[in-house]
């Protein structure tokens, strides 16, 4: 890279963070909907919830942005402003991904209790997914904790680099094209 990098603002992620989450979240979110108030299959809520898990480290590694940084005209890069590879975007992602992962086992019960499979509607199936399995709240803590943790090392980053803490894990840079 010859000219000075322009590293990305927290608006423009914060930005691009939202329009992933739009994105990633409508779509599974309405299949899984679906899911939940008809077939009630954990063979269809497993293969959304990879997507949606994978969706990130994909993108990040093939194009060097998801869709939402993509709109916002944003790159990830290691630190010598090349591309990374699908581990180090693997990597980015964990602090994320390993959150989630924990969902599937208990989603995995949820679809095999058949108190649970006679709930009608989304958001009572939901409701009693959560308090049938009350370790789906310390999930969602843990991944709340998470988020909030990202967000702090990001917002007080001294350099003006505006490195996020999965940036500092996987050594990697958010650049504006």
């Amino acid at each position: 890279m010859t000219e000075e990098p322009r590293y990305a603002k927290f608006w423009d992620r914060f930005g691009a963070y939202i329009l992933d989450a739009l994105i990633v979240g409508l779509i599974s979110y309405g299949i899984n909907y679906l899911n939940f108030i008809s077939l009630k299959s954990f063979y269809i809520y497993l293969p959304i919830a990879l997507i949606a898990i994978l969706y990130k480290p994909y993108m990040e590694s093939r194009h060097q942005a998801t869709l939402g940084k993509m709109a916002l005209n944003l790159k990830v890069t290691n630190l010598n402003y090349e591309q990374i590879d699908f581990e180090k975007s693997l990597l980015r992602s964990l602090i994320v991904m390993i959150p989630a992962l924990f969902f599937i086992p208990v989603q995995y019960l949820a679809f095999y209790n058949p108190n649970l499979l006679a709930i009608e509607g989304f958001w009572n199936f939901s409701k009693g997914v959560a308090e049938t399995y009350p370790t789906m709240r310390t999930f969602n803590s843990i991944y709340s904790l998470v988020f909030i943790a990202d967000l702090i090392f990001l917002l007080t980053d001294s350099s003006k680099r505006n490195r996020s803490l999965k940036d500092r894990i996987a050594k990697t840079l958010v650049l504006q094209k």
